[in-house]
């Protein structure tokens, strides 16, 4: 039988215009293997764009994905082709990573970009995970306030921004930390709405580290007492940040909190127990099993088993017992299915488990 967060994605219509066929299936395939069965594809070319965007109207997507050929003027004639008739989310794939196609897609500004050879599919999970958060919270604002939900939405996407580029080597930790969360919380019974702000609350819960110096936040080994001192003030620089935005408010606790640790050891409050907010015990389990997964220069991934030891060891210390019971049935399930994964993440640097 397949898991809910499969069957939910089968139905949320994904549309993938790509001339290279053999691109064009690999990604599909991706896509199909992430949960997007339904998604629809076909060639971008000038010739039947016109057709193929008529076809897309009635679909009604809520992600278009757009396989750009930066040599050819024409390909990003045809992007803005595309995105006069798709007002919607748009996320640009490469090839391979270049810095001069994405800062003219940035300069659209709206499409997203990802570089689908640097990606994977880990990658294109996560990064469709976020957009398409986004793209859900600026639906149910109220359609009334536009000038609020627009602002919102801009917000949230360059503090995506923000986060993605800080280190090449964290691109994709907060999307990964916000699905992980997302599995957690539905394990522990969380409403779709509280799955839905909890996963922001995951994306924005190293925002805070904008305010540490590069030096410490790229440092490849052990921070001393002194750089860890500061490291430890990324909650509440991220609380402080967030906090004139009401819209966040309900998750300034999660991101503040995630490094609270279940006997009291953690920071920056030294909460114990259920003193904890839940979402950031959440957070923290998803954020401590992406560092351990994660593989850098310095530091290779810990093995399935191993992962789940550090979490058996650390059950009623650092971790809520309760969560993290639900956390290894969820490891043990996809471990026996082949599915526990990798993803290019920061290092465990700092701390026992949850060290960044």
């Amino acid at each position: 039988m397949a898991h809910d967060d499969e069957l939910s994605r089968s139905v949320i219509p994904v549309v993938f215009l790509e001339d290279d066929s053999l691109r064009r299936a690999l990604i599909v395939q991706a896509l199909a293997n992430c949960g997007y069965s339904g998604c629809w594809s076909a060639p971008a070319r000038s010739s039947i764009l016109s057709e193929h965007l008529e076809e897309i109207k009635p679909r009604c997507p809520d992600l278009l994905l757009f396989g750009i050929h930066s040599e050819s003027e024409e390909s990003w004639q045809n992007l803005e082709r595309v995105r006069s008739v798709y007002r919607g989310p748009v996320l640009v794939v490469s090839e391979v990573f270049d810095e001069l196609v994405r800062q003219r897609v940035m300069k659209l500004g709206g499409p997203e970009y990802l570089p689908w050879a640097e990606a994977g599919q880990l990658g294109l999970d996560l990064k469709i995970e976020t957009m398409l958060a986004i793209h859900h919270v600026e639906n149910v604002i109220d359609d009334n306030d536009h000038r609020m939900q627009r602002l919102f939405v801009n917000i949230l996407t360059v503090m995506v921004k923000i986060l993605e580029s800080k280190d090449p080597y964290t691109r994709f930790h907060s999307h990964s930390v916000a699905m992980w969360s997302r599995m957690l919380g539905r394990k522990k019974g969380l409403s779709e709405e509280e799955l839905l702000r909890m996963g922001l609350a995951a994306v924005f819960h190293d925002f805070g580290k904008i305010g540490i110096p590069e030096e410490i936040l790229n440092k490849p080994v052990r921070l001393t007492n002194e750089e860890f001192s500061v490291m430890m003030q990324h909650p509440l620089i991220a609380r402080d940040l967030l906090s004139s935005i009401d819209l966040l408010a309900d998750l300034l606790p999660a991101i503040t909190h995630h490094h609270e640790h279940w006997d009291g050891s953690g920071y920056p409050k030294q909460l114990k127990g259920e003193e904890i907010p839940l979402w950031a015990r959440i957070i923290g389990i998803a954020d401590a099993y992406d560092t351990m997964a994660s593989r850098r220069a310095y530091k290779e991934p810990k093995t399935p088993e191993q992962v789940m030891n550090e979490f058996r060891r650390n059950r009623g210390t650092q971790f809520d017992p309760q969560l993290v019971d639900l956390m290894l049935e969820i490891l043990e399930e996809k471990h026996r299915s082949g599915q526990v994964f990798n993803s290019s993440t920061e290092s465990s640097r700092m701390a026992p488990i949850d060290s960044d």
